[in-house]
Formats: structure tokens, C-alpha cells, sequence
């Protein structure tokens, strides 16, 4: 618990450190490390087997009713929600949370953490490479819940 607990605060400083600077696609790297952690802490937290189904539908479900990915402007310098990428690419650090959660959320449950981490990988370059323009936390859910559709009912149990 300690590890990704320095690696959010260290990821936080140092993206801090350079906004101030103005360098923000500089910052992205640090912004990937204090994401990703963020999300390993939420999984480490939040390890119950029941959230691994409702976490992923939920916010599946809250994305479709919202209407979808997609955001509407670039980003902004400094925005502490969105990784900017050269060419104007983002990408939601939402997506990045969560994509860490369920990716340990797969190691610590054994769901085939070699097909789901390569899954969850290829939705958020496809997220980055559409810009934004994706229903990525559901896409991310998918990722997580449909190779496993068997191994799930044992989770549900108590």
C-alpha cells in the first residue's frame, strides 16, 4: 500500500512542478504514474469481490445515460482531469483510474489478467487515438467482465 501511496504523491509534485513550468505534455509521464497508482490504491481499497462486477456497470451505465465519450474542447494547460499528448490528444484521467483498478483488480482475482491487461491496454491507446471520441469506461468494463463471464457467479457469492 505504501508504493502506489508515494507514487501518487511523487507523481503529484512532479506534475505540479511542471505545469508551473508550462510544460504540460512534459507533465503527461508523472500524470500516467499518479493516475495509474490512484487507481491501484482504489483497487487495494475497495477489494471486495462483489465491486467487480458493480464498479464496471455502474460506470458503464453512467456513461451511456450522459450520452457517450467524447469531450468538446482541447485541453487546458494545467487541466488536472486530462493527460494532453502531443498533436492535442487526451486523454481522461478517469479512464486511467480505472483501467488500474480493474487491471489489479484482475491480478488479485485471477481473471485472466493475460487476456484483460492487453484488453484494457489496447482501449485506452484506441481512447488516446480517437481523442477522446469512445466510450471508454464502458469499453474498459467490457474489458474487464466479458473474458470472465464464468469465472464471475463465484465472485457474487459470500
Amino acid at each position: 500500500m505504501l508504493i502506489p501511496l508515494l507514487a501518487v504523491l511523487g507523481g503529484g509534485l512532479l506534475t505540479a512542478t511542471l505545469d508551473v513550468a508550462g510544460l504540460r505534455v512534459g507533465a503527461t509521464p508523472a500524470e500516467l504514474v499518479r493516475g495509474g497508482a490512484v487507481g491501484v490504491l482504489f483497487a487495494r481499497v475497495f477489494a471486495v469481490s462483489g465491486l467487480v462486477l458493480a464498479v464496471p456497470l455502474l460506470l458503464a451505465g453512467l456513461e451511456l445515460a450522459a450520452g457517450g465519450g467524447g469531450t468538446s474542447a482541447p485541453a487546458a494547460a494545467g487541466d488536472p482531469l486530462t493527460l494532453a499528448f502531443p498533436d492535442e490528444r487526451r486523454l481522461e484521467l478517469t479512464q486511467l483510474v480505472f483501467a488500474a483498478a480493474y487491471a489489479t483488480w484482475a491480478l488479485r482475482f485471477a481473471l485472466r489478467p493475460w487476456v484483460v491487461l492487453p484488453l484494457l491496454g489496447a482501449v485506452l491507446l484506441a481512447s488516446v487515438a480517437r481523442d477522446g471520441d469512445l466510450l471508454a469506461l464502458t469499453l474498459l468494463g467490457a474489458a474487464l467482465l466479458l473474458p470472465n463471464l464464468d469465472g464471475l457467479p463465484p465472485l457474487l457469492r459470500p
